[in-house]
């Protein structure tokens, strides 16, 4: 199934947008939950697929330019005034590097009130490669993150 369909089968599909270089399907989420401590996330999801080696470089730049394109098109309250904003960069492919899959299971970007989320998607072992452990920072959020990328990739 494509990205888009993914989407479009959970009513979330946004838009399309291309992010260095390489075309994306964008989907968006607001949801308010109480146990989130009373706050709002706007996350975004963005799906890529390359047929370059993915490595390294290439996950982090997509993931940081993922998280420039959810920051600006954001359109809930505030970031840090009771709402946090999220990037799932996943970018899909075949020729894998492992550092680049070592960089997708230990994230270590921290933003204020926002999460860089980077993923790697598999498309010939079908495997999703994203973190390993719940940091600390922003625990509270992280059962959605996973419930939300894991809900998508098994239909990619």
């Amino acid at each position: 199934m494509t990205s888009q369909e993914v989407f479009k089968n959970q009513n979330i599909y946004f838009g399309e947008t291309q992010i260095n270089g390489i075309n994306c399907s964008v989907a968006y989420i607001k949801e308010f939950r109480l146990s989130w401590m009373a706050t709002q996330l706007n996350l975004f999801i963005i799906i890529g697929k390359t047929e370059d080696k993915i490595e390294k470089q290439t996950v982090d730049s997509f993931s940081s330019a993922s998280f420039q394109y959810a920051l600006k098109n954001s359109k809930g309250w505030p970031r840090g005034f009771q709402a946090a904003i999220g990037s799932v960069a996943i970018l899909q492919g075949s020729n894998i590097d492992n550092d680049a899959k070592i960089f997708c299971e230990k994230p270590s970007r921290k933003h204020w009130s926002a999460f860089e989320i980077p993923v790697i998607y598999d498309v010939d072992k079908k495997k999703t490669i994203r973190y390993t452990n719940t940091p600390m920072w922003g625990a509270i959020y992280f059962p959605f993150f996973s419930k939300t990328i894991d809900g998508i990739t098994k239909q990619l």
